[in-house]
C-alpha cells in the first residue's frame, strides 16, 4: 500500500508566501498525488483559503486567536495521511524528489515509530524544526502536540520524546541534511549571522510549559519503547523508568550522535537529470508523432487529385 503524507500548515495573512510554498512543494515532489496539504485558517482570513492545481488542499477554518498548538491539533484532526508533517507557510521546498527520500528512509524501520526532519537552513541538525511523524505515533501520544503551546517548543516537544526514547536504547530520529526546506523566518545577527527569529515574550510563555511537560514525554517514551519491543515486562519497565528518572532536563539528552543522518546518494541527482532528459525526449517524440498523424489525417481528408483535375 502506498503511504500518504499530510502537510499541516497554519497560515494567516500571507497568501503570496503560502502560494509560493505550495508551488515549491508541488514542483519538487515526485509523487504529489501522495501528498495532502491541510491549511488551518482563521475565520476572518478568507484570502488564505487558496487551492492548488497539482495538490490536494484541505481547509480547516477555526476561530481567530487560537494557539499554535491548537492550530496544529486542528490540522491533524482533519488530516488523513499515514504520516504528518508540521510546516510553515514561509517555507520553500528546494530538493527535487524530497518526498521519495522521506518515504525511503521511513521504510528502513520495521514499525512506524520514527521522527524525520529536514534541513531548514537555520537550525539544521541542532533542532528538528519541521517534524514528520506517523499517525500511529500521534495516536499513541494523544495527538500531534499539546494544544497549550502558544507558538514555540512544539518541535522541541516532539523531538524530546524521541530523544528520551534514544536514552532507552532506540535511536529513531532521522536527519536529512540534503533535503532543503528553506525557512524565511530569519534575521541578521551582528555576530552570529543569519539566525532564527523568535519573539522573546511568547518564548517566555512556552519555555515553562515545555519544562513542565517533561514527565508526560517520559511516559510517552516508555509507551513507545514497549510498543516497539512488542511486549510488556515489569522488570524491563522498571529499568526503563529508572533510566528516565535520571534525566533531569531535556537538554541533558540532546547529545551528539542521537540522530541518524542519511545523506542523499551521490548518484541520485545524475539519475534525476537523466530521467528529466528522457521525459523531454519522449515529450518531443510524442509531439512529432502527433504532428505526423495530424498531417496524414489532413491529407486523407482532402479530395484526391486525378489527372485533369485542379485545386481551386
Amino acid at each position: 500500500m502506498r503511504r500518504c503524507l499530510s502537510l499541516i500548515v497554519p497560515t494567516r495573512g500571507r497568501p503570496a508566501k503560502l502560494r509560493r510554498m505550495l508551488d515549491s512543494v508541488a514542483a519538487t515532489a515526485y509523487h504529489p498525488e501522495r501528498l495532502e496539504v491541510v491549511l488551518v485558517i482563521d475565520a476572518d482570513d478568507p484570502a488564505s483559503a487558496v487551492t492548488h492545481p497539482r495538490l490536494k488542499v484541505r481547509h480547516v477554518v477555526v476561530p481567530p486567536g487560537r494557539t499554535m498548538g491548537a492550530l496544529n491539533s486542528a490540522g491533524y484532526e482533519a488530516s488523513t495521511g499515514d504520516y504528518v508533517m508540521l510546516l510553515n507557510d514561509d517555507v520553500t521546498a528546494r530538493t527535487p524528489g524530497w518526498d521519495a527520500l522521506v518515504f525511503g528512509c521511513l521504510r528502513r524501520f520495521p514499525d512506524p515509530f520514527a521522527l524525520v526532519h529536514v534541513n531548514d537552513t537555520l537550525m539544521r541538525d541542532n533542532l528538528c524544526v519541521f517534524p514528520l511523524v506517523s499517525r500511529a505515533f500521534c495516536e499513541l501520544a494523544g495527538g500531534i502536540c499539546p494544544p497549550c503551546y502558544h507558538r514555540y517548543r512544539i518541535d522541541d516537544h516532539i523531538e524530546d520524546a524521541f530523544n528520551l526514547l534514544a536514552v532507552l536504547g532506540e535511536r529513531r530520529i532521522v536527519y536529512l541534511p540534503d533535503v532543503i526546506f528553506e525557512h524565511d523566518n530569519a534575521v541578521q545577527h551582528p555576530e552570529a549571522g543569519v539566525v532564527y527569529m523568535s519573539d522573546p515574550a511568547v518564548l517566555a510563555l512556552d519555555a515553562p510549559l515545555f519544562d513542565a511537560l517533561l514527565p508526560e514525554r517520559k511516559e510517552l517514551a516508555l509507551r513507545l519503547r514497549a510498543v516497539i519491543e512488542g511486549w510488556t515486562n515489569s522488570t524491563a519497565e522498571g529499568e526503563w523508568r529508572a533510566t528516565l528518572a535520571a534525566v533531569g532536563h531535556s537538554f541533558d539528552v540532546r547529545t551528539p550522535g542521537r540522530q541518524i543522518v542519511i545523506r542523499r546518494p551521490w548518484w541520485r541527482p545524475v539519475r534525476e537529470s537523466l530521467a528529466a532528459l528522457t521525459r523531454l525526449i519522449n515529450c518531443a517524440r510524442r509531439k512529432n508523432a502527433s504532428g505526423f498523424v495530424r498531417a496524414v489525417r489532413n491529407r486523407l481528408a482532402r479530395p484526391a487529385l486525378t489527372p485533369g483535375s485542379r485545386m481551386e
